[in-house]
């Protein structure tokens, strides 16, 4: 037989039970014996009581009666002492606020500097190349001799500056204007005299077609034109000790060869008499002026021998 007990009912073996109903339906399990802890015990599921119920109330008639619910509430044991009091929590700090940092304003020349356009992608390259342009650039002019000084250093200027060099070219190669270089102006003139000449006169005066170059020169030359004059007559007229200058420059700096060797002589020893002061001393003599301008047309060999004989006769003093 069965019995319902917390919702299950138990059978055990080997005794006699009687399942009695009492008049609230509740299904009671008597046994003629009482059953040891060693009776084996078959236990009916839940689901198939509650099948049951609901066959024998559809049979009679009469509704199911709701099943209780099993507690699960758990009393306190006796004797068990009463929860204690929940422990007090902690006053925990408040967190701090987060700190508000201000925004740096942004200095007026950074902003104008993020506003400006960037280079163009196209600008590295041509910058890169720059330097190589330069020095190919660098390469094809050619250069005037550095650090003369003196007599000469004015002669160096001038020669750029009175455009000597433009038909001549910069280190008297030639051009437009016959070439200076490798012993050529020695060859042309053999005297600075007839030079300076030719250099005060141009071919205006000169005249086209007549010889312009010393009468002992092995190279004489004719007038072709072109060749300015720088007397008085000139826009860009020279002064005693200019027109020296530029032309000493010509007969030394540009491999004049032996025949320079004396021109430098000159050169020096001119420069010297001009720091000193003697060379305008004994111009002074004969009422010349080293800054004074001439007269291409007028203008002679012996006259300029005159401007230059201060100066030999100093070195002839200094050779004897």
């Amino acid at each position: 037989m069965c019995g319902w007990a917390g919702g299950e009912v138990r059978f055990y073996a080997g005794s006699t039970n009687t399942l009695s109903r009492d008049a609230a339906g509740t299904c009671a399990l008597s046994r003629d014996h009482e059953h040891s802890d060693e009776d084996p015990v078959t236990e009916i599921p839940e689901h198939l009581l509650k099948r049951s119920k609901e066959r024998k109330a559809a049979l009679s008639g009469e509704a199911p009666a709701a099943d209780a619910e099993p507690s699960t509430a758990v009393e306190p044991a006796a004797g068990t002492a009463p929860a204690a009091a929940a422990a007090p929590v902690p006053d925990v700090a408040s967190a701090p606020e987060p700190e508000v940092i201000e925004a740096v304003p942004v200095a007026p020349y950074v902003e104008a500097a993020n506003k400006r356009k960037k280079m163009p992608f196209w600008i590295v390259p041509v910058l890169l190349c720059l330097p190589v342009w330069g020095a190919m650039y660098v390469g094809t002019l050619e250069r005037v001799p550095q650090g003369l000084t003196g007599l000469l250093g004015e002669g160096e200027e001038l020669y750029v500056e009175s455009g000597c060099s433009g038909c001549h070219g910069a280190e008297g190669g030639g051009g437009i204007g016959p070439a200076f270089a490798d012993g050529e102006i020695h060859e042309t003139f053999t005297s600075i005299e007839d030079q300076i000449v030719w250099i005060a006169k141009g071919s205006s005066i000169v005249g086209t077609g007549n010889t312009y170059t010393s009468s002992d020169s092995p190279r004489p030359r004719q007038v072709g034109g072109g060749m300015p004059g720088y007397g008085t007559e000139a826009a860009n007229s020279l002064d005693i000790e200019q027109i020296i200058a530029v032309t000493l420059y010509e007969r030394t700096q540009f491999e004049p060869g032996e025949g320079g060797e004396r021109d430098l002589l000159l050169a020096e020893q001119l420069n010297l008499m001009l720091e000193t002061g003697e060379w305008a001393e004994a111009l002074a003599v004969d009422g010349i002026d080293i800054h004074d301008e001439f007269a291409g047309a007028d203008l002679t060999a012996e006259t300029v021998a005159s401007w230059l004989q201060p100066a030999r006769d100093a070195l002839a003093a200094a050779e004897g």
